[in-house]
């Protein structure tokens, strides 16, 4: 097959099971749109050869490939094609209002007529980063939200003063002659974010039972089928999916994973799957046949070349257009944070030799040259960022204005302060546990603290907690734990004055260069060293008798974020409930606050 995709699978039972009668067609079809990050419009992605889930790509002698697709013109287009055909529920999992330098200097607010008019959920369920537009002015998550068409479901979302959920758990919707329950729990781990995102606003549940709980109320009600939408990861919800007997469908989004072989938990019969970052739309066929819920799946990888690829649809091509156009102007004039937008985007900063991109979970090739960026501005001994995994590829060549901003969308200002090596490996090492602890409901980031070029790390995930940092090394030398290094950072609104770029420690010295944003330090380093020439090298690795680290989606199977692997007896993670079925979770055991 030439195309992006394989063909549609086989009817199954949700246990897994192959059923009769293939080419019966579905009662209902979900399209499932997740992590639209802002896009708008095609951008370049990475697609890896996972050996469990793997794209109709060829792949050569490579275990990746970038392509370029996505975007609202083909969303909306591929959509279209699907409801011409079959009675469509559209479920949209969030982070939809940030990731561009439109949604950033916008508050998200350029995203609602792309969505109302042409992608048209019916159901939204918010993201993390939609969180983020409060931090630039209060309340923006709720104007965003009011001013979409759908409805909004978060089982877990309260208000910060009256504990009052804020939206509906579930809705119950009557679709192709069945009633369908579709419950939405939005990400649990705001809280540890960033305070501005939702400190004196917003509180969140945080136990799976909630889950279960509107999943059994959906049922009660009259619900056929019941699908939860989330925002929360793949291994959380792989893991809700063994705890929680009343869903059969989860729609996960936050890992950006693309499960192309949806995930069956045979215990609760309940399917799991993932539709990646904004170029891709997932599809699950759900029939009921005499009592017994069946369904197949695909993915749509919505790549210009792809097979399954519609053309662009026109109206929404227009809207789009309409919505950028400011941005292209020649003096666009937009201010946000510390930001100033003052060149057209499509303004050429730098060239790289290599492609640079950040689908991955220790080492990336952008968070490093961003890392070198910021220890280049500020001459620090080192550089240290969140292991951020959003954002889009770009190829060897030009690198533009807008597709730094697609890596850090953000106009928070840089900063540098000076920290003891003790506070540096203490750091890490929380951030380890993070990862590899063997809990998947306790794992929040999906990837590993990320730093300049000069640093390297190495990780043992098999060892017990507080042990999994083995060594850290500064321009080969280990930390000293009693010296100070001077560190290279960002500052996050709401974070305590002496607290830079989500270490949790207090900094000395600290020096805020207020209205310089990591956009324009990194435009500072590209005018300086292109062509750039960045791969992973290593610099965070596994040491020789712990347990081999999965970096990318070529290197194991999905969930490819697997922290929780016994990697030294080989046994996957938590392949048991974790929640006593018998157990009833009192209103205090939901646990609203952090």
């Amino acid at each position: 097959m030439s195309g992006s995709e394989r063909a549609i699978d086989e009817w199954r039972t949700l246990g897994g099971e192959s059923v009769d009668n293939n080419g019966d067609e579905p009662d209902i079809v979900f399209a499932h749109v997740s992590d639209l990050h802002g896009q708008l419009t095609p951008r370049y992605q990475v697609y890896y050869d996972n050996p469990t889930s793997t794209p109709d790509f060829e792949f050569g002698d490579d275990d990746r490939v970038i392509k370029r697709g996505g975007g609202i013109p083909l969303l909306a287009a591929k959509l279209d094609q699907l409801r011409a055909d079959h009675e469509v529920c559209t479920v949209m999992s969030g982070d939809t209002f940030h990731g561009a330098a439109a949604t950033t200097y916008t508050d998200g607010r350029a995203m609602l007529d792309p969505i109302n008019d042409h992608v048209e959920p019916d159901v939204y369920v918010p993201g993390n980063w939609d969180y983020s537009n409060d931090a630039a002015e209060d309340g923006k998550l709720l104007e965003l939200m009011d001013g979409l068409d759908a409805p909004v479901l978060a089982n877990n979302l309260y208000d910060y003063e009256t504990d009052s959920r804020l939206y509906d758990a579930y809705r119950l919707l009557d679709i192709g002659g069945l009633s369908v329950g579709v419950v939405g729990m939005t990400n649990i781990y705001v809280d540890r974010m960033a305070p501005a995102f939702y400190e004196g606003k917003y509180r969140f549940g945080k136990h799976p039972a909630l889950l279960e709980e509107s999943a059994q109320a959906a049922r009660e009600d009259g619900a056929d089928v019941v699908v939860a939408v989330t925002e929360i990861g793949l291994p959380w919800m792989v893991q809700a999916a063994k705890d929680c007997s009343s869903i059969d469908v989860m729609f996960s989004a936050h890992t950006h994973e693309y499960t192309y072989v949806p995930i069956l938990i045979e215990e609760t019969e309940t399917v799991v799957v993932e539709s990646g970052m904004g170029e891709a739309l997932g599809r699950v066929d759900v029939r009921v046949r005499d009592g017994s819920v069946q369904f197949r799946h695909h993915l749509y990888c919505l790549t210009e070349d792809g097979e399954y690829t519609p053309d662009p649809d026109p109206a929404a091509t227009e809207t789009v257009e309409s919505v950028r156009a400011p941005f292209f102007e020649d003096d666009p004039e937009f201010e946000q944070g510390a930001g100033t937008l003052d060149q057209p985007l499509d303004t050429v900063v730098g060239q790289t030799k290599t492609p640079l991109y950040r689908q991955s979970f220790l080492e990336s090739a952008w968070n490093t040259l961003f890392n070198d960026a910021l220890q280049a501005h500020f001459n620090t001994d080192l550089a240290v960022c969140h292991g951020f995994r959003y954002g889009t590829a770009i190829p060897a060549g030009d690198i533009t204005l807008e597709q730094l901003y697609t890596f850090f969308p953000m106009t928070t200002p840089v900063a540098r302060g000076v920290a003891y090596g003790q506070q540096l490996t203490s750091h890490m090492e929380e951030f380890l546990e993070d990862n590899f602890t063997p809990y998947p409901y306790n794992q929040e980031d999906g990837r590993v603290r990320n730093f300049s070029s000069n640093v390297e790390v190495t990780v043992d995930p098999t060892a017990k907690r507080g042990r999994r940092l083995v060594e850290m090394r500064v321009n080969g030398d280990p930390v000293d734990p009693e010296e100070t290094y001077s560190v290279a950072t960002y500052r996050r609104p709401g974070d305590p004055e002496r607290d830079l770029g989500n270490c949790g420690f207090p900094f000395q010295d600290v020096e805020i260069d207020e209205g310089t944003i990591p956009v324009d330090i990194v435009a500072e380093y590209l005018d300086a060293h292109s062509p750039v020439d960045y791969e992973v090298t290593g610099l965070v690795e596994s040491a020789d008798d712990g347990g081999h680290v999965q970096n990318t989606p070529a290197d194991g199977p999905y969930p490819f974020i697997q922290p929780g692997v016994d990697y030294r007896s080989g046994d996957a993670y938590c392949e048991t409930a974790m929640i006593p079925r018998g157990n009833v979770f009192p209103e205090e055991g939901r646990n609203r606050k952090r």
